[in-house]
């Protein structure tokens, strides 16, 4: 089971690889997705980097419920089992 930390810090690299100008701080497991002002095709290739990082595939009916970083670490850990 991956900590809240783990994944917001998995989350940040992800941020930074698909693009390198967007920085972002401050994050917490309460953390909006929506307040962190990433668009939707950055947010998609950001969950590609998390997809192929921690080797799960997050089915799109659950990508649509999430909404904070606590709610991306529940999911990584039900798919991680």
């Amino acid at each position: 089971m991956r900590s809240e930390n783990e994944i917001i810090e998995l989350f940040k690299e992800a941020v930074s690889e698909v693009d390198n100008n967007t920085k972002i701080a401050n994050v917490t497991p309460s953390t909006e997705l929506a307040s962190l002002g990433l668009d939707s095709v950055m947010t998609m290739e950001v969950i590609g980097v998390l997809e192929e990082r921690l080797n799960v595939r997050f089915p799109d009916e659950d990508l649509a419920t999430i909404r904070s970083m606590s709610d991306l670490t529940q999911l990584v850990n039900r798919l991680e089992g």
